[in-house]
């Protein structure tokens, strides 16, 4: 009996170190680290009381058993801890510091009993017996704390036996049963402790392999039942996802582990989980990408299942914001291509109408040449002039070729019309080949921005300072540069660009800019002597 009570400690100091271990490995949550600071209180009492049994001096007893109690007073604190997270029980933080108060005053009376009668009233060593033990009457000290352990436990049990009628899933119900079971062990033991049912509790404390069967019952929800399930599935999941958020829940859809990224992005997940929780599912199910900050993220949701059954879910937030940008680029590239597309159309427009008139009286100029011979033929010399000057009037101003490039060429068109009738002074000079080597239609686009934008800087100035210069020429690329003048107010950014504070400018540049790097072309803006020049290689 002797030998088999010692191997016994000996083996529970073990598995009790070994179950340490794994739980501190698997540390995330305030679950685990209850669950680990029971592991090291009972390791202390253990060893302590192994020394007490080893000791063979009534000096060597004292010391062994101040050394033991380090660890248990803390036992039933840390099984209070540990209820209390696990049945998810809301406690007043005074009653925790209190519970801390009483278990370190407590601590203080042992380490010095031989100093006073609080703890034992009297004592004497005995080593005759199957184990050396300290002889005792309990003090004032002794009996409260004893009665007090005898009330945590209670409150232990009702809080465990309320939760086991919440679980719905057969696995949590298992889960919950062994650790009540490991309680029940632990109480029966306590009690026959205490009251000395048995003649080896005068020699042996058996209440001891009652803390025992609590660790082991600890042991085999987290292995076989998967106390620490949910936390081992999702760092499974998210081996390659280490760094977006990971929000994991139970059964019961109660909080069961975040990681750090997860709480950076939702800091009240500390405080209101199942509002973050909440968020979360309204996102997914409406298919809502969430903007936190300047970053977007997509949530989604996995279950987590174990023998079949659902245990828990998985909350992830995978980051878009790469994606997310460059739809928004699209979309706006694409708003600002068709808003220069129907601009261009109008344009476009109105020079085929300039055209078109000038088909007409090019059909109707034979007729018009036989009136006015005959006119002449006549003697109607007055009425041949009057004809000719009504014949001047319509021919239409623009109707000149600028350059080779017929898309090119009608922008041109329209914006001289445009131009001169806010009275600017144009000169064009432009050499723009058929085939200028990049798409057209950008480079009339491009082009047309530019002399919009100089009819729009011109306008700011007197009408007799107001003028346009337009130059291009081709050799292998296309040079282009036009000049206007300006109230000299223009700022260039830092990347010497036009910037702009008035609503709805500056989509023009933004066009120019956007077909420049398309199209692998450079551009410079310079702004001197109440002068804007724009100088572009194209291509």
């Amino acid at each position: 009996m002797h030998d088999f009570l010692l191997y016994a400690i000996i083996i529970s100091i073990f598995g009790m170190f070994f179950e340490g271990y794994i739980i501190f490995k698997n540390l995330k949550n305030k679950l685990h680290a209850y669950l680990f600071l029971n592991c090291i209180v009972m390791l202390v009492n253990n060893i302590g009381y192994l020394l007490q049994l080893l000791s063979k001096t009534e000096d060597e007893y004292i010391a062994a058993l101040k050394f033991s109690y380090a660890g248990r007073v803390w036992i039933v604190f840390s099984l209070f801890l540990f209820t209390v997270e696990f049945c998810h029980v809301k406690v007043p933080s005074f009653f925790i510091r209190a519970f801390i108060l009483f278990n370190t005053f407590t601590y203080v009376v042992v380490f010095t009993l031989e100093n006073h009668n609080l703890y034992y009233s009297k004592m004497w060593f005995d080593k005759d017996g199957l184990f050396p033990v300290l002889l005792h009457r309990n003090g004032i000290v002794h009996s409260i704390y004893m009665q007090v352990q005898a009330i945590v436990i209670l409150i232990n049990f009702y809080w465990l036996f309320k939760e086991l009628r919440r679980y719905k899933g057969k696995i949590a119900k298992k889960r919950a049963m062994i650790i009540i079971a490991g309680f029940v062990v632990e109480s029966v033991l306590f009690i026959c402790q205490i009251t000395h049912a048995f003649f080896v509790t005068y020699f042996f404390d058996i209440s001891v392999f009652g803390n025992v069967a609590v660790t082991i019952s600890m042991f085999i929800a987290i292995f076989r039942f998967n106390l620490l399930g949910i936390i081992d599935m999702a760092r499974e999941y998210i081996v390659d996802r280490l760094s977006e958020g990971v929000i994991a829940v139970d059964a019961d859809d109660r909080l069961s582990y975040y990681n750090e990224h997860a709480k950076e992005l939702y800091p009240e997940i500390v405080n209101d989980p199942e509002g973050v929780v909440k968020q979360l599912r309204e996102a997914i199910v409406k298919g809502n990408t969430l903007e936190i900050g300047d970053r977007f993220f997509s949530p989604e949701e996995k279950e987590l299942y174990a023998e079949g059954e659902v245990i828990g879910k998985l909350y992830a937030l995978v980051d878009t914001t790469v994606l997310k940008q460059k739809e928004y680029k699209l979309k706006a590239d694409a708003a600002m291509l068709e808003m220069a597309a129907d601009s261009m159309k109008e344009r476009l427009h109105a020079t085929e109408e300039i055209l078109s008139q000038d088909r007409t009286m090019r059909h109707d100029r034979r007729h018009f040449e036989a009136l006015v011979l005959s006119l002449i033929q006549d003697g109607k010399v007055d009425e041949a002039r009057e004809c000719l000057e009504e014949r001047l009037s319509q021919e239409p101003r623009t109707g000149l070729r600028y350059c080779e490039n017929p898309t090119v060429n009608a922008a041109i068109m329209h914006y001289v019309t445009v131009a001169e009738r806010n009275n600017i002074n144009v000169k064009v000079s432009a050499n723009i080949p058929f085939k200028p080597g990049v798409d057209e239609m950008q480079l009339a686009i491009a082009i047309s921005n530019l002399f919009e934008n100089a009819i729009h800087a011109c306008e700011k100035v007197p009408e007799a300072e107001r003028f346009i210069e337009i130059t291009a020429k081709f050799k292998q690329q296309l040079l282009f540069e036009i000049v206007n003048s300006c109230d000299g107010k223009t700022e260039l950014n830092e990347e010497g660009y036009p910037v702009t504070s008035e609503v709805g400018h500056g989509i023009g540049t933004r066009s120019v800019l956007d077909f420049v790097k398309k199209s692998n072309s450079e551009i410079r803006y310079i702004t001197e002597d109440n002068k804007f020049k724009v100088r572009m290689m194209v291509g």
